[in-house]
C-alpha cells in the first residue's frame, strides 16, 4: 500500500491554514497601506495560496466540478489560481528586493503579461480538449497524451518551473546581500521552499514524459508529487510567518524581559510613592506595561531626587571596584545603595536624616540606561548593596576594601 499524503484532508488544511494565518497578520497594514507594493503583492500571494490549498483535497475538487457543471472544471481553478500564484512569487520577490524604478515597474509588468497568456493559454487549452471523464488525483497522467489536455498540463507546470527557478535564482542573489537576521530566515525558508517546488515540478514532468514513451510512472504524480508542493506552501507561510511575525515577537521578548528586570528596582519604588493603575483591558501590552513600570520608577526617582548624592555614589561605585566588582555591576551596587539611602532620608523624621555625611544632596536622578544595572544589582547584590548601605549610612565615609569579597 502506498502512502498516500496527498489523499488526506488535513494535509491540504495544514499549509492552507498557515498560509491564512500569515494573511491575517498582514490584513491590518494591508487596510492601512493598500497603495504599498510589497503588501499588496504579499497579500495575493498568500490569499492565492489559502484558496489553492483549500481546492486542492480531492473531495473539494469533486464539488467544484459538481458546481461548476463541466467535468474537470476543478483542474482549470487550480492550475488557473496556481498560475497566478506563481506570477505573484516572482512579482513579490522583484519587488522585495528592488527599490522603486522604471525598471522595476517594467520587469513586474513583463511578470505579469507571461502569466496571463499562460492563463489564456490553460483556459484555451481546456476549452479545445475532451475532458469528460472526471479524474480528481491522476489528471495530470491521464490526459497526458489528449490532444489539448496534454498542452493544459504542460502549460502550468511549465509556469511553475519557470516562476520556482527564476524565484530560486533571486532569493539566492539576495541572501547574500541581506543583513537582517529574521529577514535572512525568511529567505532561507523560501528557498527551500522552491527547491521543493523544483522536486514537485521534476516528479510531474518525469510521469508524464513516462506516459508519453509508454511507461506507467504514475505514482510519481498521484503520490510523490504532492508532498513536495504541500511541504513547499508549509514552508512558504513559514517564511512569510518569520518575516512578519519574527521580529514582533523578538521586540514582545525583549519588552516582557525589560519588564521582569526592572521588577526589583519597580518593588523598591513603591516604598516612595503610590504604584500606578496596572494595565488592564485591549490597551494592556507588553510595551505599555513596561512604559508603565518606567514611569512608576522615574516617579518614585523624582521624589527621591532632593536625597540623591553623585558623590556618595562615586564613593560607593570606587569601593565596589576596590573589591572586585566589575565596571558595570559596581556602578548598578552605587546606584542602588544611593537610591536606597535616598529612601531612607525621605522617610525618616524631619532633622534626622540617616546620612549626615553622605555627601552633598542635590537634585540628580539615575539615567534610564542605568535603571536595568540598578535592578540587577538589588536582585543579584543584594548581600552587597546593603553592606555599602549600611556603610553609606553611617557616620565615616566609605573607604575602599572594608566590605570582603563580592557576593
Amino acid at each position: 500500500m502506498r502512502w498516500d499524503l496527498a489523499g488526506s484532508f488535513a494535509a491540504y488544511a495544514v499549509p492552507a491554514a498557515l498560509l491564512a494565518v500569515a494573511f491575517m497578520i498582514k490584513l491590518p497594514l494591508l487596510r492601512r497601506a493598500w497603495q504599498d507594493p510589497i503588501l499588496r503583492a504579499t497579500a495575493l500571494l498568500l490569499g492565492i495560496g489559502v484558496l489553492v490549498f483549500a481546492s486542492l483535497p480531492p473531495a473539494n475538487l469533486h464539488r467544484i466540478n459538481v458546481l461548476a457543471g463541466i467535468p474537470n472544471f476543478a483542474g482549470l481553478w487550480v492550475y488557473s489560481l496556481l498560475t497566478v500564484y506563481c506570477g505573484a512569487c516572482v512579482w513579490l520577490i522583484i519587488t522585495w528586493r528592488e527599490p522603486p524604478s522604471a525598471a522595476r515597474r517594467r520587469r513586474t509588468r513583463l511578470v505579469w503579461m507571461a502569466y496571463t497568456v499562460i492563463i489564456v493559454g490553460l483556459w484555451t487549452t481546456f476549452l479545445l480538449g475532451d475532458h469528460r471523464v472526471e479524474r480528481t488525483r491522476d489528471l495530470d497522467t491521464y490526459y497526458a497524451g489528449t490532444p489539448w489536455m496534454r498542452e493544459f498540463v504542460l502549460l502550468y507546470l511549465v509556469a511553475h518551473l519557470a516562476s520556482a527557478l527564476v524565484a530560486a535564482g533571486m532569493l539566492w542573489a539576495w541572501y547574500r546581500e541581506v543583513e537582517d537576521t529574521w529577514l535572512r530566515r525568511a529567505v532561507i525558508f523560501l528557498q527551500v521552499a522552491y527547491a521543493l517546488g523544483l522536486l514537485f515540478d521534476a516528479a510531474k514532468l518525469a510521469a508524464v514524459g513516462a506516459r508519453w514513451s509508454g511507461r506507467d510512472w504514475d505514482w510519481l504524480s498521484t503520490y510523490a508529487a504532492p508532498p513536495f508542493a504541500i511541504a513547499e506552501a508549509v514552508l512558504v507561510a513559514a517564511g512569510f510567518l518569520a518575516g512578519q511575525a519574527g521580529p514582533w515577537a523578538a521586540e514582545h521578548r525583549r519588552l516582557v524581559r525589560t519588564h521582569r528586570r526592572l521588577k526589583p528596582l519597580w518593588q523598591t519604588m513603591l516604598t516612595v510613592t503610590a504604584p500606578a493603575a496596572p494595565a488592564t483591558g485591549r490597551v494592556s501590552g507588553a510595551a505599555l506595561r513596561l512604559e508603565l513600570r518606567r514611569a512608576a520608577i522615574n516617579d518614585g526617582l523624582l521624589k527621591l531626587a532632593p536625597h540623591l548624592s553623585p558623590h556618595r555614589r562615586e564613593r560607593t561605585r570606587q569601593a565596589a571596584l576596590a573589591v572586585g566588582y566589575p565596571q558595570s555591576v559596581a556602578r548598578g551596587i552605587a546606584a542602588a545603595v544611593d537610591v536606597l539611602v535616598a529612601a531612607d532620608a525621605l522617610r525618616a523624621p524631619e532633622g534626622r536624616d540617616p546620612a549626615p555625611q553622605g555627601g552633598h544632596p542635590g537634585s540628580v536622578s539615575v539615567p534610564d540606561s542605568e535603571l536595568e544595572c540598578v535592578a540587577h544589582a538589588l536582585r543579584f547584590h543584594a548581600a552587597a548593596v546593603e553592606r555599602f548601605r549600611r556603610q553609606a549610612a553611617a557616620p565615616q565615609r566609605l573607604l575602599p576594601g572594608v566590605t570582603g569579597e563580592p557576593a
